[in-house]
């Protein structure tokens, strides 16, 4: 009889062996084998139990799986136990002696004690198939009779278990648990309404019929933590029943009212704001509640309401304040607590807009030089801006600054994803160019904290080398040092050589479009250049990466042929010539049908073997110099390169001086070290001073889409007209680009001897049946005094006013009046007309006395005939039909024809900009050198009595645009 170790023993045990764990539960694995074997159920069930822990531990135990079903089997509790134990822990569905427990599970299911029926619905639980579904289900079923609550909350429980391993037994077992919801025990009672959310969470639609039951027990339950998962319930079944978010208004309110749980509290809310719709007063109440959330000094109140908000800014936007929302993230930025600072930036990066985005980006690149790591600082800047084509973006100079600061960041993860926006924004933004390339120059001229080391990451150095090489036109005139400076930054660093094979190469060939493009834009420096090239291209061609040494041959042949000859230099220009547009990630992909990518572009012909045998050369034992060197300059680079004159010695490094100079250098006192200046903060400093004189950005927001697919043999020629033509959906721009463009397009609707009166007409609000008037005004006499600038409207309401009236400016009217918004009525606009709305200016003048002389003006608001219109989508046939079977609607006819010089490429993302502007769908009917489009349009619906001048249009009329565009 071996010496019994008891679990608390064999712990210690462990404990006591530090470092040399694993010998002794070896050892105590042993001793446990051997109890196994004992006849005494007592120690084979402590042996049971001690493997139980030794599992937990990560040691095996499936080779005693039949001495647990043994000692599940016993009798007495305290022995069965451990069995239960150990059987939940190890065992699975491929376990075999599972199916040996079914008969002991219904054994103990009719047990006296209410404590072994539970330990084996426990068990049941963890180690439940489909097999022992399907032969325990009923006894199941009966226990959820049991006159014991205890025993009927963990079967309930339990049956989740069971219905996610066995599917066909819900639909035996839904008529009795449904039952339970009416159990009188609140345990049950829990348990049940838990079972179904796990279930709805699976499938809701199945439990709309459990809505009224559940409906009661919210209105009566004072349990808190029932009440939360009836909410979590309910915030399932709503999306599917849209009356029932209606008649949960009531409870909802009640909980917000009255409850003092703040987990309830929380529930309810995140319940009104998902499923509550935009402007019921309970949206504002919940949006209340949870402020104060987010004003808590509980730091996990704080976590919840923040996230939370996520949604509400998603789906609320209108009726959130942003501004303090946007100081209190910015202030939970700050948090030490890593999961709530995540959170507070995702929502920074959801509630974030053009007036606050310079200031939460200096916020996070200050909180980025704090942190470490700073990452997610940094991920979160470079996401806002990027957001629709750098909508945030207003300043694109500054933010290229930003980008070049972040890109200094050696250590930074997103090196590329800085590099590929500061290369895109100068792709897109041909305005910020010539800043651009001036701070490209700048970091890369940066001097290095330690030697043979970068102050960028190396795809920054790869980004600024290639707009140095692409917009190098773009340089301050004069542009010699310029181009002088950045040849040498691109080829004479000695940390180049260290940088991948790529970055070499787009440095190699910066250089050469500098010096290709010297002859236009620097014409004095083209010599240096030359000599710049030739002079360290060559240890770029012995490069160990192929595509350095070979851009690098390509550079030094292209140089040594055209030497320093400008007008030679300049025909090569042409290679550079065609500027680079903005591409789709995707466009390289959909390469058109039409071409087969694994055929040759052209035929290789053999290699003549016909040239005369020359005489053996130890330099050249391939004589290829007898054949090549005349044509292509291959070996031009070994050729001896002239020493500099001997006046240029003295700036190299290793010149020592004569004894003369060196006498005199002792006698002179030692000059200080030169100042070493930051060059972002000197480029920030020019920002700073040319910020009055700021161009005005024009962001190119389209990309090049990939060329569709074309037919199978080859395309017709230039002019002659497809075979077929095939339509295709103008691209119409995102709406934000759209509100922007409309935005600009301000018209003087009264200019009068003391006022001017401008106004911008936006997209008209379907939904909400309204226009939207931008309105400003301008003072016109500087002499006199207005003030009280208002506009009365007399024809359709105005929202938000009173009787009509708008005030443009409130007190004395400085310059120019900030813009006002005005929501007009569309319901009485019935036709799509030219109307002038007649309304009347009133404002205040103050005479030579000091006296306010009221002053009233009339004053016609010209409303364009688009913005009584929406899109229709319509396809060619179906607009045919409609034409063929509405020939009365033909009423109004027009025509005009306007020229200008564009690409042809351009012309479908112009006229979708227009059909955008003037709210029609276009579709394109041909494409190639001559193009049609068609744009379709209907009427604003008529739900009031016309305004006087108007009569309605028919109620399927529509307006329809045909243009046909022609090359000249």
């Amino acid at each position: 009889m071996v010496f019994e170790k008891s679990l608390t023993a064999m712990v210690k045990g462990i404990r006591a062996h530090r470092g040399n764990e694993s010998e002794y539960i070896n050892t105590s694995i042993a001793e446990i084998k051997k109890e196994i074997q004992s006849t005494n159920m007592a120690t084979k069930s402590m042996a049971i139990l001690k493997l139980a822990y030794l599992t937990m531990l990560g040691y095996d135990m499936t080779w005693a799986t039949f001495a647990v079903v043994e000692v599940m089997s016993t009798n007495r509790f305290g022995t069965k136990r451990p069995g239960y134990l150990a059987s939940s822990i190890s065992f699975t569905e491929q376990t075999a002696v599972g199916l040996l427990t079914i008969n002991l599970f219904k054994k103990d299911f009719g047990s006296q004690s209410q404590y072994e029926t539970g330990m084996a619905i426990n068990c049941l639980s963890n180690i439940c198939s489909a097999e022992i579904s399907r032969d325990i289900i009923t006894d199941l079923m009966s226990l959820l009779s049991s006159s014991r609550a205890y025993l009927r909350k963990k079967t309930v429980l339990c049956l989740y278990r069971i219905f996610l391993k066995d599917p066909p037994a819900l639909k035996t077992c839904f008529p009795k648990l449904k039952d339970r919801l009416g159990d009188e025990d609140q345990g049950v009672l829990t348990a049940t309404v838990n079972t179904f959310l796990e279930l709805a969470r699976k499938n809701a639609r199945n439990y709309l019929s459990l809505v009224p039951q559940l409906y009661h027990i919210l209105v009566k339950t004072t349990n808190n933590w029932l009440s939360i998962k009836l909410l979590k319930v309910f915030q399932l079944l709503s999306p599917l029943e849209p009356r029932l978010p209606a008649k949960l208004v009531e409870p909802l309110t009640n909980i917000l009212n009255t409850t003092k749980a703040q987990s309830v509290e929380f529930e309810a809310i995140r319940c009104v704001v998902r499923t509550m719709p935009e402007g019921t007063a309970i949206v504002a109440l919940a949006i209340e509640k949870l402020q104060v959330f987010l004003n808590s000094s509980d730091r996990n109140l704080r976590f919840l309401a923040l996230d939370l908000y996520k949604e509400v800014v998603e789906k609320f936007k209108a009726n959130t304040s942003l501004t303090e929302l946007h100081d209190k993230v910015l202030t939970s930025i700050e948090e030490s607590d890593v999961t709530a600072r995540r959170v507070a930036l995702q929502l920074l990066d959801r509630i974030v807009n053009p007036s606050n985005f310079q200031e939460a980006v200096q916020r996070l690149l200050e909180f980025s030089r704090k942190a470490m790591p700073n990452d997610e600082f940094i991920g979160t800047i470079l996401s806002m801006a990027a957001r629709d084509r750098y909508a945030l973006v207003e300043d694109f100079a500054w933010y290229l600054l930003i980008l070049g600061e972040i890109g200094r960041n050696m250590d930074s993860s997103y090196g590329s994803t800085v590099a590929e926006q500061f290369v895109d924004i100068c792709v897109r933004v041909p305005q910020v160019r010539p800043y651009a390339v001036t701070l490209a120059l700048s970091l890369l001229d940066a001097p290095a904290e330690a030697e043979n080391t970068l102050s960028l990451c190396t795809p920054m150095v790869g980004a600024c080398a290639w707009l140095l090489g692409e917009y190098n036109g773009e340089m301050e005139k004069p542009s010699e040092a310029q181009f002088l400076s950045g040849a040498k930054v691109l080829l004479t660093s000695r940390s180049l050589q260290v940088l991948d094979a790529a970055t070499q190469t787009q440095c190699i060939w910066a250089a050469t479009k500098l010096y290709l493009s010297a002859p236009e834009h620097a014409p004095a420096a083209v010599p240096e250049l030359h000599e710049l090239l030739n002079s360290h291209l060559p240890s770029f061609v012995r490069s160990t990466h192929l595509d350095v040494s070979e851009r690098a041959t390509l550079s030094l042949n292209m140089s040594s042929f055209y030497k320093a000859d400008a007008a030679g230099i300049a025909a090569a220009k042409d290679l550079l010539a065609e500027p680079l547009l903005p591409v789709k990630a995707d466009a390289q992909a959909q390469v058109p049908l039409s071409i087969d990518l694994e055929e040759p572009f052209f035929v290789v012909e053999e290699a003549q073997a016909s040239f005369m045998p020359v005489r053996a050369d130890p330099k050249d034992p391939y004589a290829l110099a007898s054949t090549y060197k005349d044509d292509l300059g291959i070996l031009a680079a070994r050729e001896e390169v002239p020493a500099p004159a001997a006046a240029a010695a003295t700036s190299s490094m290793y010149y020592l001086g004569s004894n003369t100079t060196s006498a005199t250098a002792e006698t002179e006192a030692p000059e200080a070290a030169p100042e070493v200046k930051d060059p972002l903060a000197q480029m920030r400093e020019r920002l700073e001073a040319q910020r009055a004189a700021a161009p005005k950005y024009q962001v190119m927001r389209e990309d090049v889409a990939a060329p569709g697919p074309g037919p199978a043999g080859p395309g017709p020629s230039i002019g002659q007209a497809p075979a077929s033509s095939s339509t295709c959906a103008i691209p119409i721009p995102p709406e934000k680009e759209l509100a922007d463009l409309q935005g600009r397009l301000w018209t003087v609707c009264h200019r009068g001897q003391h006022v001017a009166v401008y106004v911008c007409v936006r997209s008209p609000h379907l939904r909400k049946r309204q226009i939207r008037l931008d309105l400003r005004c301008e003072r016109l006499d500087a002499s006199l005094e207005i003030a009280d600038v208002a506009l009365q409207f007399s024809q359709v309401q105005v929202e938000s006013s009173v009787c009509g009236r708008i005030v443009l400016c409130s007190g004395p009217l400085q310059q120019r009046s900030a813009k006002v918004k005005a929501n007009l009525d569309s319901s009485p606009f019935v036709a799509p007309g030219v109307f002038d709305l007649r309304c009347e200016l009133e404002y205040t003048v103050k005479n030579d006395g000091g006296e306010a002389e009221a002053q009233k003006v009339p004053v016609e608001l010209r409303l364009p005939a688009t913005t009584f219109l929406v899109p229709q989508a319509l396809g060619e046939d179906a607009m045919s039909d409609y034409i063929s079977e509405n020939p009365e609607l033909l009423s109004h006819q027009t025509s005009q024809a306007v020229s200008f010089e564009k690409s042809v490429s351009d012309l479908p993302m112009l006229v979708g900009r227009c059909a955008g502007l003037c709210h029609f769908h276009g579709i394109q009917q041909a494409s190639g050198q001559d193009m049609k489009f068609i744009l379709v349009a209907a009427t604003l619906p008529a739900t009031a009595t016309p305004l006087e001048g108007q009569s309605a249009a028919p109620s399927n009329a529509l307006v329809i645009c045909r243009c046909a565009a022609l090359v000249r």
